[in-house]
């Protein structure tokens, strides 16, 4: 006789949420979705300096919190972002972003060129703050790309090693401020992606995903 394994109890319609997130901030993230979507470059420092204070402040994640090194303008915001900016927008990001193919759906195979976005920004944040800033750059690259990039953070790394636990799988520990552990987050992010949606019987955004993951470590189901 076959033993069913019980269904997940936070695979639910609320946790689960839509492409815009879930709960009381769904406006909050539809806002900065299409503020990204008004002011896409890489290579406009405006565009980037504002991009990179607002989804940074929004989500917790500021850049100029980071332990910055240099003492010319720890005390100045705007000075911090201009050069924060110039950094990003002289680096390689633009071109290797434009390799990506927007819209599709994140898969082993792409995930290789998301990686390599990842990284490249990480490494121009570096520069100005001394830190890799990964969490940040999963963010801010999220809002670009919602349909390659995974919002990476402490939170949903633990939900994730339920995950793990649960179904007897290795999820090598990352640690959030290393950018070469994004690739490993991607893809067992990617594993569990595909545990979800055999189970719901459907696919899933990335967004509903990092629902799932947030949603399960604040209630702690």
């Amino acid at each position: 006789m076959l033993i069913q394994k019980p269904k997940r109890p936070y695979l639910t319609e609320e946790f689960i949420g839509t492409g815009d997130g879930c709960g009381i901030f769904i406006p909050a993230n539809k806002a900065l979705y299409a503020f990204v979507k008004d002011n896409p470059s890489h290579s406009d420092r405006a565009q980037v300096a504002s991009k990179a204070l607002i989804i940074g402040r929004s989500l917790a994640v500021s850049v100029e919190r980071r332990g910055v090194e240099s003492h010319e303008y720890k005390n100045s915001t705007a000075d911090f972002y201009e050069r924060l900016a110039s950094s990003i927008c002289e680096s390689d990001v633009e071109i290797e972003a434009g390799l990506l193919p927007v819209g599709e759906r994140l898969t082993p195979y792409s995930s290789g060129a998301v990686v390599k976005v990842h990284s490249w920004l990480c490494d121009s944040i570096s520069i100005v703050t001394g830190g890799d800033s990964s969490s940040f750059a999963s963010k801010y690259l999220h809002f670009h790309y919602p349909t390659l990039f995974p919002i990476m953070d402490s939170r949903a790394r633990t939900a994730l090693s339920w995950v793990a636990d649960e179904e007897s799988l290795v999820f090598a520990p990352t640690v959030v401020g290393t950018s070469k552990d994004y690739r490993l987050y991607v893809s067992f992010y990617l594993e569990v992606r595909g545990i979800f949606e055999e189970e719901l019987g459907r696919e899933l955004s990335l967004r509903q995903v990092d629902n799932i993951l947030l949603n399960r470590y604040e209630h702690g189901v």
